[in-house]
């Protein structure tokens, strides 16, 4: 179900300061893109499969998180190949499903798409002080592995909530129910992927 923005209005102020602190990089948020990736191969016989992933045919909700990312290869970080370029992502996630407390598929009266995400109190801190020492560089949204959105840090986020433009409503449902942990349409494999061992896990 769309949430409207006149139920949203005061999430959405908060939410259109926030977009002022993330842009959308090149790469179509949500579109899946296939990645490859290099840095991080996989030992023959090794199955490509997340680590404590359940056994195929059985319901599970995917990890989510945060990651942080850059344009230019450093020490200890993976290189993303997207369409319109290569990403360098840390391992670790610096905020995942349990820093959030809600996340919402949003329209403006333009028709614009957005989805909005709003953090827990210490998620709120986190996400302060991560896009505090981190302007100019990347915030990557992934579930399962899969990149769902690359957003440019332009200025710190101080009120707890983020929120990012999509290509339509249904992208931004979708993203919303990735986030969500909600039940995945019936599907094959999402493209996009991370390497396992970049992947986080909850």
């Amino acid at each position: 179900m769309q949430t409207t923005l006149r139920k949203l209005a005061p999430a959405l102020l908060i939410a259109t300061l926030a977009l002022a602190g993330c842009q959308t990089t090149g790469q179509k948020t949500g579109q899946g893109t296939q990645p490859s990736t290099s840095g991080a191969s996989t030992p023959p016989g090794t199955p490509s499969t997340t680590p404590g992933a359940p056994p195929s045919g059985q319901a599970t909700v995917p990890a989510v998180g945060f990651l942080l990312a850059q344009n230019d290869p450093g020490p200890g970080l993976t290189e993303v190949k997207l369409s319109d370029g290569s990403i360098y992502v840390q391992r670790q996630p610096v905020l995942t499903r349990a820093d959030l407390t809600e996340a919402a598929p949003l329209a403006s009266r333009q028709g614009e798409n957005y989805v909005g995400l709003r953090f827990s109190e210490s998620g709120a801190r986190t996400l302060n002080t991560v896009t505090s020492q981190n302007v100019g560089k990347l915030l990557v949204l992934v579930a399962d592995g899969n990149i769902l959105a690359a957003l440019r840090i332009s200025e710190p986020l101080t009120r707890g909530v983020l929120a990012f433009s999509v290509n339509s409503a249904q992208t931004a449902q979708d993203i919303v129910a990735k986030v969500r942990g909600d039940q995945p349409a019936v599907g094959g494999a999402a493209p996009g992927a991370l390497p396992a061992s970049t992947a986080p896990r909850q």
